[in-house]
């Protein structure tokens, strides 16, 4: 008898004691964020790299100056003409003769191409025109301090010697080398940079940009120059050649993360921007004053 009210006494506070224990339990877990039989982890977000700022801007610069031998500094006039003999020899090499194929076809001329985001390079194009249909063209570029010269054929007698120089592996090695002779890494000019890298497949290019003012707009509109930043941590470059006169095409630069082009594709244009139809600002005819018009009977007899 005195053992069952024992039991029946204790009991009471074994329940207590249960209760307060699974409290205690469950505040510990809810104070460590974690919720019975859930783990809940932090988690730490990836850290993406790109080859330009995130916030970064670029300048309006359309197009580059290109210079004349006359035009030149007397400097860069000084390294070109130093540099005359490796250029020939090294176009020799790619199957351009400059000494051969001068005279009944034409002489060579060359003009450069002033590039400032490669400050440590002289850039030159080298071209020869034996009537329409007929240009050869190569660019050479000229270290200002260590390297060796470099020859990017372009067109021979107008055709692609490969591949086109705008898209080649050739063309990308060269321009991914002159990066890292830089010494300061990618240049944030990510507009200036595709004009340059036009420039070194020989092209002479005006992008298009977002007009400053309703007054400059032009139908039919290309798309302006963009940056994409990926969320892998590459970048596209893409602009269009908006030159008069010439075909419309589209310069696309793919980067990696670490800043090396690794794609370029230069194709025809086939986006056009939407541009409403500006309202008239022709005043409306209005009848003379005194004037009687039979709307019904209008222009019969």
């Amino acid at each position: 008898m005195m053992l069952s009210s024992l039991r029946t006494a204790l009991l009471p506070l074994l329940l207590i004691a249960a209760v307060t224990g699974s409290r205690a339990q469950s505040s510990a877990s809810d104070q460590k964020g974690n919720l019975p039989g859930v783990t809940v982890r932090q988690i730490h977000p990836k850290v993406v790299t790109s080859p330009f700022p995130m916030n970064g801007s670029t300048g309006r610069r359309q197009a580059l100056e290109f210079r004349s031998p006359e035009q030149m500094t007397a400097a860069d006039r000084e390294l070109a003409e130093a540099n005359e003999a490796e250029i020939a020899r090294r176009a020799g090499l790619q199957g351009l003769n400059l000494e051969r194929d001068g005279g009944a076809q034409g002489s060579w001329g060359y003009e450069q191409a002033v590039c400032p985001v490669f400050p440590e390079h002289l850039i030159l194009e080298y071209s020869r025109s034996n009537g329409n249909g007929d240009v050869t063209l190569f660019s050479a570029v000229i270290p200002r301090g260590e390297g060796h010269v470099r020859v990017v054929p372009v067109r021979r007698r107008s055709y692609s010697l490969w591949t086109p120089a705008s898209s080649n592996a050739l063309t990308i090695n060269d321009f991914n080398h002159m990066v890292l002779e830089g010494h300061g890494g990618l240049n944030p000019d990510w507009l200036t940079l595709g004009l340059c890298y036009a420039s070194l497949a020989g092209g002479h290019v005006r992008a298009a940009l977002i007009p400053q003012s309703a007054a400059d707009e032009a139908f039919p509109m290309l798309a302006p120059a963009k940056l994409t930043l990926e969320k892998t941590g590459g970048a596209e470059v893409d602009f269009a050649d908006a030159t008069p006169k010439t075909k419309a095409m589209d310069w696309v630069l793919e980067f990696d993360p670490k800043g090396r082009l690794v794609k370029v594709k230069h194709v025809a244009s086939e986006k056009l921007v939407e541009r409403p139809v500006a309202s008239s600002k022709e005043p409306m005819e209005r009848p003379v004053a005194g004037t009687v018009i039979d709307v019904i009977g209008a222009g019969h007899s």
